[in-house]
This record gives structure tokens, sequence and C-alpha cells, in this order.
């Protein structure tokens, strides 16, 4: 019956923010499912489960648009795509190339192999503060600084 409830809740809130069309709360609606599922015996109405849902996935909509707005999507991270609108594949495996022997030569081999762990395999912050056993702000801290870094080097290579 449990189940039942939280699915119920889940559909009415999807219904909900459906009407609007957007990937992204989408995608925060099916993760703030999974923090409800995480908290199922806390939650005892259907009323509450939607509650929760729509705060929660409100909350990581402005967090992911913010997210957004704060690190804009710059070529460093479109430079492994190897795609444009042109089809010149050279160019982008050129950059992709730029960009990591960037990150060879100025990242310390913690950093780098931390910074390659969140974009390139997708690691969470929790795995990699588990696995360097570091908190997972620190992890959060490595990966902003690092990005900062090759971002500003490679501009002022462009700039050159």
């Amino acid at each position: 019956m449990e189940k039942d409830l939280f699915i119920s809740a889940f559909r009415n809130v999807r219904r909900r923010f459906m009407a609007r069309h957007c990937d992204d709360e989408e995608d925060a609606l099916q993760d703030a499912f999974c923090r409800l599922w995480i908290r199922r015996d806390v939650i005892s109405s259907q009323g509450e489960a939607e509650g929760f849902l729509t705060v929660t996935a409100r909350n990581l909509t402005v967090d992911s648009h913010r997210r957004r707005q704060a690190y804009p999507e710059s070529d460093i991270e479109n430079a492994n795509r190897f795609e444009s609108d042109d089809g010149n594949q050279d160019s982008f495996k050129e950059q992709f190339l730029e960009i990591r022997n960037l990150i060879d030569l100025n990242l310390s081999p913690r950093d780098r192999d931390i910074l390659l762990h969140r974009d390139r395999d997708g690691w969470d912050f929790d795995e990699i503060a588990s696995y360097y056993e570091i908190s997972e702000a620190n992890a959060r801290m490595i990966v902003s600084r690092s990005r900062k870094i090759i971002r500003e080097l490679y501009l002022k290579r462009l700039t050159r």
C-alpha cells in the first residue's frame, strides 16, 4: 500500500510539472522521488508525499538554473563532444587535446584525477569524497577550482 501512495503522489505532481514541458523539471522530479523513497518511513499521507515532491523538485530545479548561470557552458565543456554544425571534427579533437594537455600540465595529479573522475567518468561528489577520503565540500571545491584554472588558461591562450 505504501508503494501505491508514493506512486500516486508522484503521478499527481508529475502531471502538474509536465504541463510546462521542461527537461530540468523532469530530472528534478525523478531525483525528488528518489529522495522521497529514502524518507518513506516518515511520510504518512499522499498529501505529505506530494508536498515533499513539489518542494524538493522545485528546489532542485532552482539549484540547477543557478548552477547553469554561475557556470555557463563554455568551449571547455563542449570540447569532448567532437561535433560541430560544420562537421569539423578535427577542430574539436584538437581543442580537446589542448584542454587535456592544460589539465595534465597545470593540475596536481590528485586534482587532475578528481576532475576527470567527475567530468569524464561522471562520479558523484560523495563517491569522490569517499574514494579520496575528503569531505564532499572539499571535493566540490577541488573540481570548481580546477575548472576555473583550466578555463582561465584556455581563454588566455585564445586571446594570444
